[in-house]
């Protein structure tokens, strides 16, 4: 069997992933969509589609997770600035207890995987 490509490799997170890292994000500070896509890209979610994020953060809205306004106090034209709301603080609570639990599952598998690789392979 071949080796994997990069292609295979550079999977879509799972959405769940991209709210919480959009709501983490927000909590700091409010933002543009631009900005916050820079900022996700930084953090590695590179393959995240613009008209995805801003699909999402409408639906967020929708959720009462964020709010928006329009800003104009910039040269040019008003941009939508988003905002967390204290129901997108507790929903950015909720996924970090989930995260919290799939981090311990994720541990096990790896523990799990590392030591039927030493039986299977063991480094000489």
């Amino acid at each position: 069997m071949a080796p994997f490509t990069d292609d295979e490799l550079a999977g879509s997170p799972p959405k769940s992933l991209v709210v919480a890292f959009i709501l983490l994000q927000l909590v700091e500070e409010p933002m543009h969509g631009y900005e916050l896509m820079q900022r996700l890209t930084q953090c590695g979610l590179e393959h995240l589609d613009q008209g995805n994020l801003y699909r999402m953060l409408r639906q967020m809205e929708k959720d009462q997770l964020v709010v928006s306004s329009w800003d104009t106090s910039a040269a040019g034209p008003a941009k939508r600035l988003y905002e967390l709301t204290e129901e997108g603080k507790k929903s950015l609570k909720r996924h970090a207890v989930q995260m919290e639990r799939y981090q311990s599952l994720i541990q096990q598998f790896f523990n799990r995987y590392a030591s039927m690789l030493n039986r299977v392979m063991p480094t000489r």
